[in-house]
C-alpha cells in the first residue's frame, strides 16, 4: 500500500538529463506528480512560486552554479521550507560530505547511480514522513486547548493513535506549539520499539514491504502486550512544561539516535528523536526506556495555517 497522498508533487532538481528521466519514470510509476529543474537556479525560482501538494525536493549535491547544497542551505532559511523534506542525491558518500550534508538540514540521502528500490523507499519514507507532520499541524491548528490549565497529569497510552492525540494537546499547551509537537516523535518510539519490541532492522524491512501498519496491529494484539501502556506524565512550571515518557520496554541504544550517523541517512526511517532534538529538550535515562522533554510554556502566539 502506498503513502504518498494522489495530489503529491515532487521536485527533482539535476543536471542531468538522462538522471531526470530516470527519477521521473519511478515517481510517475508511484503515482507521483513532478517538477524538475535542470539547476539550483531554477529550483528556486520554482520553489518561491507556490507549489501545490509539494511533498520533497530531490536535489543533485554537484551542479554549475548554485550546487543542491547551496539550494538546501537557501531552502532552510525560508520558513515555508522548514519542515519540507530534502533528499540529496549524491556520488559523494564520505563522511565529511554527508556531515556536511546533515548539518545544513538533509536527512535523506540517495547515492548515484541510484537503484530503483532503495530510491522508491526513502522517497516514499521522506514525503510519508511529511504527510505526516502536516497532518498532526493541522490536528493541532483545530484541536482545543483544555491542558493549559493543568498543572500536573499522568496518562496511560497504548497506540500510536493515542500517542498522537496526546501529543498534540500538550503541544498546543506551549509556547511554541508546532515545535513542541515533536514529543509525539518520543512517545510513538516508546510504543514502537519500547513496548512492541520492534528493532530499528525489523522497521527497515517492514516499511519497505508495506507490512509496517499491520505488524503494528498484529503486536498490540499479542498476549503479552495487551496490558502494556506507555505512561506519559507532565508538570507545568512558571516557564517550562516537563513530560516524562516511560515505556515497559528493555530500554534501547538511544546514544546510537541522538546524533544522525553516516550510514543511517540512506536508510527509510531512523531520523525521528534527531530531528526531535532540534525543536525540544530531550535526555534519556537509565536504560532509554525513560525519556525527558522540557518545553518553553506559557502564552503561546498564534498556530500558522498549514500550508
Amino acid at each position: 500500500m502506498s503513502d504518498q497522498k494522489p495530489n503529491t508533487t515532487v521536485l527533482l532538481v539535476d543536471d542531468d538529463p538522462l538522471a531526470l528521466e530516470l527519477t521521473q519514470r519511478m515517481l510517475r510509476e508511484d503515482g507521483y506528480a513532478f517538477l524538475t529543474a535542470q539547476s539550483g537556479e531554477e529550483a528556486q525560482e520554482i520553489l518561491e512560486r507556490p507549489v501545490d501538494g509539494l511533498g520533497a525536493v530531490v536535489l543533485d549535491w554537484r551542479m554549475p552554479g548554485i550546487s543542491g547544497i547551496d539550494v538546501l542551505i537557501w531552502m532552510k532559511e525560508q520558513e515555508e521550507f522548514e519542515h519540507l523534506p530534502v533528499v540529496m542525491q549524491t556520488g559523494m558518500v564520505d563522511p565529511e560530505h554527508i556531515r556536511e550534508g546533515i548539518e545544513c538540514g538533509a536527512f535523506y540521502y540517495l547515492t548515484k547511480p541510484t537503484e530503483q528500490g532503495i530510491f522508491r523507499s526513502v522517497i516514499r519514507a521522506a514525503v510519508s514522513d511529511y504527510h505526516h507532520k502536516q497532518a498532526l499541524l493541522e490536528r493541532l491548528r483545530k484541536s482545543d486547548n483544555p491542558y493549559q490549565m493543568l498543572r500536573a497529569g499522568t496518562f496511560h497510552i497504548r497506540t500510536l493513535e493515542e500517542a498522537e492525540y496526546l501529543a498534540v494537546r500538550i503541544a498546543n499547551s506551549c509556547r511554541n506549539p508546532d515545535r513542541a509537537v515533536y514529543i509525539s516523535e518520543i512517545i510513538t518510539n516508546a510504543v514502537e520499539h519500547g513496548n512492541l519490541g520492534i528493532s530499528y532492522v525489523e522497521k527497515t524491512e517492514l516499511i519497505k514491504s508495506g507490512e509496517w501498519n499491520r505488524e503494528l496491529e498484529r503486536r498490540l494484539a499479542l498476549p503479552e502486550n495487551v496490558a502494556k501502556f506507555v505512561e506519559v506524565s507532565f508538570t507545568r512550571g512558571p516557564e517550562l512544561l516537563t513530560v516524562t515518557v516511560i515505556d515497559q520496554g528493555e530500554g534501547f541504544e538511544f546514544q546510537k539516535y541522538l546524533q544522525m550517523d553516516e550510514a543511517r541517512v540512506f536508510d527509510n526511517h531512523g531520523r525521528g528523536i534527531v530531528i526531535a532534538r532540534t525543536y525540544i529538550n530531550l535526555n534519556y535515562l537509565g536504560s532509554g526506556n525513560k525519556a525527558v522533554i522540557t518545553v518553553p510554556c506559557g502564552v503561546q502566539p498564534p498556530i500558522p495555517s498549514v500550508k
